[in-house]
């Protein structure tokens, strides 16, 4: 049994190897050394039910797609991503005006991607998502604390989106 075992288990994944990356409409990307943590988007088929001859008849209906959040490090300079996302907010409406500063149809983002990587974080992921149809829903807040001294902020993003792929299960890339 135990054999059997240790035949059929090739040692699992692990939660914390992953790469993200990802660009924003607004200029300048990100890579996965800010993102602390994540999930993977859930994807669900709605379903279609009707009644029949006293029978309830189920049919796969639309994709719905859930949100998408993970976890920055807050930094400054050239890697500040809360100030990235706050003007990728803006630019979708802005604060003041709640005037939009960018067209429409540029407001989203392409090519997000998850890849979650073996044990020894080897180039070729084990799984990867690409998001498409990006864009921030909700920057959370950034918690301050001088009881805190030695501790790095964080601050969650929210990300909506239009559609997901799947590489080698809906599309190769």
């Amino acid at each position: 049994m135990l054999i059997e075992f240790k035949d059929n288990f090739f040692g699992g994944t692990r939660s914390n190897r992953y790469r993200i990356s990802g660009s924003f409409p607004t200029g300048g990307g990100f890579t996965d050394f800010h993102v602390r943590a994540t999930t993977i988007p859930q994807a669900a088929s709605r379903t279609i039910s009707y009644d029949y001859f006293g029978r309830k008849y189920h049919y796969p209906g639309e994709k719905d797609y859930g949100t998408w959040s993970f976890v920055v490090w807050d930094d400054t300079g050239n890697n500040n991503l809360w100030g990235r996302f706050q003007k990728w907010q803006d630019f979708i409406n802005n604060h003041d005006t709640n005037i939009s500063a960018i067209n429409s149809r540029d407001y989203k983002a392409d090519n997000w991607n998850i890849q979650h990587l073996d044990l020894n974080g080897n180039v070729d992921p084990l799984k990867q998502w690409t998001l498409n149809g990006c864009w921030p829903a909700g920057i959370q807040p950034i918690n301050l604390n001088m009881g805190n001294p030695n501790v790095l902020n964080t601050f969650n993003v929210i990300i909506v989106f239009d559609y997901i792929q799947i590489k080698d299960i809906t599309a190769n890339i």
